[in-house]
């Protein structure tokens, strides 16, 4: 018999949460028989939505097309929608492979999915997407949910739960999520559901990494994991039920903000006119968080290509306490196993962002400064740092009380696919030694 499978995401997620989590009332319960693995290996950058795609595809960025979560330009029509802004990997058919939910769609079973990434436009099942309207193009809520959101979804859950959401308060996001998806399970009973909550990555964005508000966040989820497992249980299905709670990256507190734009700008490589507005490129950075992928405006044009590789390694080289490696994109590819339209990326150290923002300020605002501006944490940075998120499963396919380090998070698309008995084609790694 195939069971089912519930994955919940709980975004930025760390290892060293576990113990606060193991004394909360609901989840010390399941903690005690889950197996766990701890400090799981990131993929570059450790950006939500490439982690999201790789965890449902089980490929490498440079396989599933998602190398950001939001598309590159040097002027988006939100800058302040986040630090990175506005046009985000919404849409299920930028993934160029196929997924955990299309082979369990595959294989005539029932998926349903709530806020997780890259799915909007997916009209099978019941989807409810992660997608927001952008203000600046003035796009309705209704018709952005009408539009990418599953028709028998739209028609349940929109009014009744998404109409009312304040935009500017990420809270919201986690209170129609969770009721969408507990809904969702104990009245269809899908096969598969992947449910995404933000609420964490949001907090520590805000407050940083280990602030206090982090502890609070930490015991609300901890009641929406056990909501979630009584819907399972009103719905007859628990005992038939696989679950996995998982983060998908940790974060870092920000220290300092370099603005590499500024930099490029004044190397003649970015054109601006009377009021500093950039108008036109001939390179520039779209900012990842702690790294930046640059682009040109010809990236066939080789000359080009060493003008800016020979500036770029001269700012290295003069801000080496900012900028801590140069990649072309064939070293990115070889080493990362990231690829896409950028010509070089640049990782910053450790705390240092990245930001796209042409600006008339110095190149480097610290933390201290009272002129900075930004969140007080951040993720984006290379899988060597940072703290690293876990993957807990349990339920009647899982072994009780096996304990891993260090794994691949390109062995849990594999350990997913078993756990909901289906096969799929391509994965990198391989399930984890959680089975029955």
């Amino acid at each position: 018999m195939k069971h089912k499978l519930i994955v919940i995401s709980l975004d930025a997620l760390q290892t060293d949460d576990l113990p606060l989590l193991e004394s909360l009332p609901y989840a010390s319960q399941w903690m005690k028989k889950a197996c766990i693995a701890r400090n799981v290996h990131e993929i570059y950058p450790t950006l939500t939505y490439p982690i999201h795609t790789t965890l449902i595809t089980g490929v490498y960025p440079e396989t599933h097309g998602i190398i950001h979560n939001q598309k590159a330009s040097l002027t988006p029509d939100e800058p302040d929608f986040s630090l990175m802004g506005s046009d985000w990997y919404w849409q299920k058919e930028h993934i160029q492979v196929p997924t955990l939910a299309d082979a369990v769609f595959a294989d005539g079973r029932t998926v349903a999915s709530v806020n997780w990434p890259v799915t909007a436009g997916e009209k099978r099942g019941f989807n409810c997407p992660e997608i927001w309207p952008v203000k600046a193009l003035q796009e309705d809520p209704r018709e952005v949910y009408r539009n990418t959101a599953s028709d028998n979804v739209y028609d349940r859950y929109y009014d009744r739960y998404i109409a009312h959401y304040n935009w500017k308060n990420n809270d919201d996001l986690l209170t129609y999520g969770g009721e969408i998806a507990i809904d969702l399970i104990e009245n269809e009973k899908p096969d598969l559901m992947l449910y995404h909550a933000v609420h964490l990555d949001h907090i520590r964005h805000v407050y940083g990494d280990h602030a206090p508000e982090t502890e609070d966040c930490l015991k609300t989820l901890d009641i929406l994991v056990h909501r979630i497992i009584e819907a399972a249980k009103r719905a007859g299905t628990y005992e038939d039920t696989n679950f996995v709670i998982l983060g998908d990256h940790g974060q870092i507190d920000i220290d300092r903000v370099f603005y590499l734009n500024n930099a490029l700008r004044d190397a003649g490589l970015i054109q601006v006119d009377e009021n500093g507005v950039p108008v036109s490129y001939d390179a520039y950075a779209f900012s990842a968080g702690f790294s930046t992928h640059v682009y040109l405006r010809d990236p066939s044009d080789a000359e080009l290509v060493d003008k800016v590789g020979a500036i770029l390694n001269g700012l290295h080289k003069a801000f080496p306490q900012y900028i801590e490696r140069v990649y072309t994109k064939q070293q990115a590819t070889e080493l990362e196993h990231l690829t896409g339209n950028f010509s070089f990326v640049l990782e910053g150290t450790e705390g240092t962002i990245l930001q796209s923002e042409v600006n008339n300020g110095p190149y480097v605002r610290i933390k201290t400064d009272p002129n900075f501006k930004g969140y007080g944490a951040m993720h984006g940075h290379h899988p060597d740092k940072g703290p690293k998120p876990p993957f807990i499963a349990f339920g009647p396919d899982v072994k009780e009380g096996v304990h891993l380090d260090g794994v691949s998070m390109l062995d849990l698309c594999p350990t997913m696919a078993a756990l909901a008995g289906i096969q799929m084609e391509g994965m990198v790694g391989k399930p984890l030694p959680f089975l029955k």
